[in-house]
């Protein structure tokens, strides 16, 4: 197992949920299908007005990887 990261920028105020639910949906479109213990890290703002950077991170099996 190893730890990874994924940045996702989402629109500002974002609540909790709907990120985690873009981040899991973009897991998908990677082919990451064993990941857990995803977790939200930090929400910075970007030069984009109403964006926001949304970083997660999460666990994933080594067979895994990409």
């Amino acid at each position: 197992m190893g730890i990874e990261r994924m940045s996702l920028e989402l629109p500002a105020g974002a609540v909790r949920d709907e990120a985690e639910k873009e981040a899991v949906a973009q897991l998908r479109t990677e082919g990451v299908r064993n990941w857990s213990d995803l977790s939200l890290q930090t929400i910075l703002t970007t030069d984009s007005p109403g964006i926001s950077r949304y970083t997660f991170t999460y666990w994933v099996d080594d067979n895994d990887r990409h």
